[in-house]
């Protein structure tokens, strides 16, 4: 087979390689960047882009009214010939939600500045950076469950790139440094806006349908729970950082922000693997292999646990080698946020099986409650500990939303879930272990790193030997 048809081909490996690669790259040019941004932009003003960042995420929520999240069930329950018009219908409910957003946030622009602390023209920006957003994840959906991937590794790549390289020109050549934030914000809303519209338009001409009945009435009930949960994952992951800049100001939530970057590594990791993984689930589900699914879910959860523990042992000199001096504090609650990543990857079975059950509402409702739990701790812990009363907050907040799911999944649905407690608990249990070692070990570098190292060589001979990622 020659380099053009491996690449196009729709083989598990291939395409779990371009799954990875894609956000790993887009969020890794991103994180190796960091260096460069928490010294060009110092604390404060790396503070005052990151909440912009938080904000984008709530209005990527809201405009987009998660349509996205419908692709995957759709491919289970429309033939082949319908995906392209569903897809080109129900990206036009977002296009009217846009609409509805604009409007309202010129009647409202007073109050939007107040509550954000931005003014008239990032606003702006801000509404065109998250429908840009929106579409770049609707386009990705698309062609993960089109198994092409390599498109997905094409556009993540020019994103990235764009980003990166106009946000430094903005922040080094225009703006003052006092508000240099701004070069970053624009270097940010530009690209994803640009080729966010462009592939949006291009799916809307493939599929040439705007409003359907049929997919109209299959979308909604779907998507619209979904924007609760996404606003409470937001809600969730974001809170942290608003009440932190209410508490101590924008050099914090800087500091922070950083942290929760640096953890986020583990998120955007899993965030690959889920793309390939659910796919491949659905279709073991539809043909009713549960022994699959055991086994590859086992494999799975093995890699993804490594994975963890690995990070833990090497993070202390990563945050070393990617800030300054201003930024180590974060080293002290790190792993806890670290370990809250790997909370989201073990939520996202019982949900994925949920969603296949097109029970969106549960996991809203699950969201819901985590978000409550996140915001109620923050309150209480941000005063009194800081930055690591957050972190302590996130932590058990993403521990109930796992149990919530786990118990919604294995005892209020009526349909077989083959997760139970069993495949589970030794993972965490060594997640939990190591923990522990990355308090104890903090002050010998070499030894962590030795484990490192034994971590992921017992990994990659186990990959090679199953020739198979899951």
């Amino acid at each position: 087979m020659n380099i053009g048809k491996l690449i196009k081909s729709k083989n598990v490996n291939v395409t779990a390689f371009f799954n990875m690669a894609g956000p790993i790259i887009l969020n890794g040019i991103s994180f190796f960047t960091v260096p460069i941004f928490t010294r060009v932009l110092g604390t404060a003003n790396y503070g005052i882009a990151s909440l912009y960042v938080t904000w984008v995420q709530i209005f990527t929520t809201i405009i987009g009214l998660q349509t996205s999240g419908t692709i995957s069930t759709s491919v289970v329950h429309f033939p082949r010939e319908k995906q392209n018009p569903y897809r080109s219908s129900v990206i036009t409910i977002s296009c009217c939600s846009l609409a509805v957003v604009s409007a309202l946030t010129v009647i409202f622009i007073e109050p939007i500045k107040a509550v954000t602390g931005f003014s008239t023209f990032v606003i702006a920006l801000l509404i065109l950076h998250s429908f840009g957003a929106f579409s770049l994840n609707f386009a990705s959906s698309v062609f993960i469950y089109q198994k092409e991937a390599y498109k997905n590794f094409t556009f993540s790549l020019l994103t990235a790139t764009l980003t990166v390289v106009l946000s430094l020109i903005l922040i080094l050549k225009v703006f003052p440094q006092e508000n240099n934030y701004l070069g970053r914000i624009i270097g940010l809303a530009a690209p994803n806006t640009v080729i966010g519209i462009a592939l949006a338009a291009a799916i809307v001409a493939r599929g040439k349908t705007g409003f359907n009945k049929e997919y109209w009435k299959y979308c909604l009930p779907l998507c619209l729970p979904l924007v609760f949960h996404g606003l409470s994952q937001t809600v969730l992951s974001q809170t942290d950082k608003i009440m932190l800049k209410a508490f101590y100001g924008d050099s914090a939530v800087g500091i922070y922000s950083f942290a929760v970057t640096v953890s986020h590594i583990l998120v955007i990791v899993w965030n690959a693997l889920n793309n390939t993984w659910v796919p491949v689930y659905y279709d073991h589900m539809k043909a009713g292999d549960y022994g699959v699914i055991k086994k590859r879910t086992k494999n799975y959860i093995f890699l993804f646990t490594v994975l963890t523990m690995g990070f833990l042992m090497i993070c202390p000199e990563v945050v070393k080698i990617f800030a300054n001096e201003d930024f180590w504090q974060c080293i002290e609650y790190l792993p806890m946020l670290a370990v809250s990543s790997y909370m989201i990857f073990l939520y996202s079975f019982p949900v994925n099986f949920q969603f296949y059950y097109k029970k969106s509402l549960n996991i809203a409702v699950g969201t819901l409650f985590s978000a409550a739990v996140n915001i109620v701790l923050n309150y209480f812990l941000i005063g009194k500990f800081g930055m690591k009363g957050a972190a302590a907050a996130t932590l058990t907040a993403y521990t109930a939303l796992f149990i919530f799911h786990q118990l919604i999944a294995k005892y209020v649905l009526k349909e077989k879930y083959t997760f139970g407690i069993k495949t589970y608990y030794k993972s965490i249990i060594s997640v939990a272990v190591t923990l522990v070692l990355y308090y104890l070990l903090a002050d010998f570098w070499l030894v962590r790193w030795v484990l490192a190292v034994f971590l992921g060589v017992s990994l990659l001979y186990k990959t090679v030997k199953n020739k198979a990622i899951f």
